[in-house]
């Protein structure tokens, strides 16, 4: 199959009619600043429209919003008006080739199409092309793991993702953003092949205009000095430059109400209201969360392959021996420590031996291994969590699933917390195991005379009673691994999920993951104790 690039003149892909993109009195404002003020315009269906604008003006902020992931009440945006897509009866749906690309990476370029053919606007209709095809269309590799793939051929795999979701507009956020002059026309001359071949709407917001105004078929530049988008005719397209030098001499309007949100008052006031607002965050994200939780997905079999995701990412093999050396460390502490200085241990021994493993195994059982194993579970497993939803946050995936009508909720937090419910558990039984295990050769090595027969009739006794199987407390050591382990995945999904601006704030998700996840694990336990332990003498 001939790539893009290759022009051929056989039987182009089939697409729907192109849909025009209207904004009706449309005004954004940015904390207090307007970036836009009442506008009206119509950007034309079938064709290459470029947004350019200064440093600062607003053009991420523009693009997020006419893409529809911002909400019309913000913390920090608000807009009014409205976003029209073709008539008023139409499914309308806006795809995004991100300036960072958005893609899944523990997927390959194949499941990449895939997830967005799976998720197309209408499902009714066969899909116009295979995911394979899509990418031999575009020139990307099948084989190649997509974190492995080249800048270029990410960009293809980001467009072809894009279109395999059947938009009616698609909107390139800095395409040529951080590449030298040759390549951002290589991009350019991309964009118009891909453009002439599929003829959806596009839309490219850029601060580039040296490279994108040679494939434009209309310009729009982005004033915040009369906050409105300003129609630049093909006779003037050289004077882009001028207006943008004129703009960017000037104060820019975001640059502005970030200096202005600078003032210690200000920044106090803003300390005292991010507080009390995720205060009211996290209150009702516990009250809620039971119904949060419910197993509904778009499809089953995406949600399953990331339950899958994250069931490596939470019970893989670092998971497994993470605990059984923590259940070797415990179990052989607790036998070693407490029968090697008891006191007066030459004549105390004898006399208690029997009671002391058997206090030792149900406090193996019961309190130490669970509570051992669920902080580690909360630090190792929160983190890798907060870790991957805090990059996909980061590198825009989170959005490019919103894009395709997949809500992280359906797709990360319910597949994270069932990962847990699965994993917790059984973390923690290997732990026990490997703590019992050790414990009866510690014992073994320093009382050789009486033999494990001894420690085994005895370390059992207040586990497993007499003639049974299933241990006395498995409902209560069950029932807080269970919540330990949601505790500890939600608290990382919501950490990964915050806003995030830089590597830092990645960083700072799973560094505050670790201190609430293990404090909360912590709380549970003590709170299970107060009853757990009430009737035991």
């Amino acid at each position: 199959m001939k790539s893009v690039d290759e022009h051929s003149n056989e039987e182009e892909v089939a697409t729907s009619k192109p849909s025009s993109m209207r904004l009706d009195a449309l005004e954004i404002k940015l904390h207090q600043d307007y970036l836009l003020r009442s506008t009206n315009l119509t950007i034309a269906a079938g064709e290459i429209t470029v947004i350019v604008g200064a440093s600062g003006a607003g053009k991420s902020v523009l693009l997020q919003t006419l893409a529809g992931l911002v909400s019309r009440k913000g913390d920090a945006i608000n807009w009014s008006g409205e976003i029209a897509i073709g008539s008023a009866n139409e499914r309308s749906r806006v795809g995004i080739v991100f300036q960072q690309f958005a893609l899944f990476d523990e997927l390959s370029p194949t499941e990449n199409v895939q997830f967005a053919i799976d998720h197309r606007k209408d499902k009714s209709q066969a899909p116009s092309s295979t995911a394979p095809e899509w990418l031999g269309l575009l020139g990307i590799p099948s084989r190649t793991h997509t974190s492995s793939l080249s800048g270029g051929q990410k960009q293809r795999l980001a467009i072809a993702r894009t279109l395999a979701g059947d938009p009616d507009v698609v909107l390139y956020d800095e395409p040529s953003s951080g590449l030298d002059a040759a390549t951002g026309r290589e991009v350019a001359k991309l964009i118009r092949q891909t453009h002439d071949r599929f003829g959806r709407t596009s839309v490219i917001v850029t601060h580039d205009y040296e490279t994108m105004l040679d494939i434009a078929d209309h310009v729009l530049f982005l004033d915040p000095k009369t906050q409105s988008l300003v129609n630049i005719p093909r006779s003037e397209f050289a004077s882009v430059a001028n207006r943008i030098v004129s703009v960017s001499r000037s104060e820019g309007v975001a640059d502005s109400a970030f200096r202005a949100t600078q003032s210690w008052g200000n920044a106090i006031r803003g300390l005292v209201d991010r507080f009390l607002i995720q205060l009211g965050q996290v209150t009702l994200t516990a009250v809620s969360l039971p119904w949060t939780l419910r197993p509904t997905f778009p499809t089953i079999r995406w949600a399953l392959r990331f339950f899958l995701h994250y069931l490596r990412l939470v019970g893989g093999a670092s998971a497994w021996a993470y605990l059984i050396i923590a259940g070797l460390i415990v179990g052989f502490t607790t036998t070693y420590f407490t029968l090697r200085f008891l006191p007066f241990r030459t004549y105390t021994q004898p006399l208690l031996i029997d009671e002391l493993l058997a206090s030792i195994g149900f406090a193996l059982y019961r309190v130490l291994v669970p509570v051992l194993a669920t902080v580690l579970i909360a630090a190792r497993c929160g983190a890798a969590v907060a870790a991957d939803v805090g990059v996909k946050r980061y590198g825009g995936s989170i959005d490019a699933m919103k894009t395709f009508q997949a809500t992280p909720r359906s797709y990360l937090l319910v597949p994270i917390a069932a990962a847990f419910l699965v994993a917790t558990p059984v973390l923690e039984t290997l732990a026990y195991v490997f703590a019992r295990m050790i414990s009866a050769v510690t014992f073994s090595m320093m009382h050789e005379e009486i033999g494990v027969h001894f420690w085994r009739q005895h370390f059992d006794r207040r586990v497993v009673p007499y003639g049974g199987w299933i241990p006395v407390g498995f409902g209560w050591v069950t029932m807080k691994n269970l919540a330990c382990g949601v505790a500890s995945g939600v608290i990382g999904y919501y950490r990964g999920l915050s806003p995030k601006q830089s590597a830092r704030d990645v960083s700072d998700a799973i560094t505050s993951t670790v201190l609430w996840s293990t404090l909360c694990v912590l709380v549970i336990h003590f709170a299970v104790a107060l009853f757990e332990f009430k009737s035991i003498d």
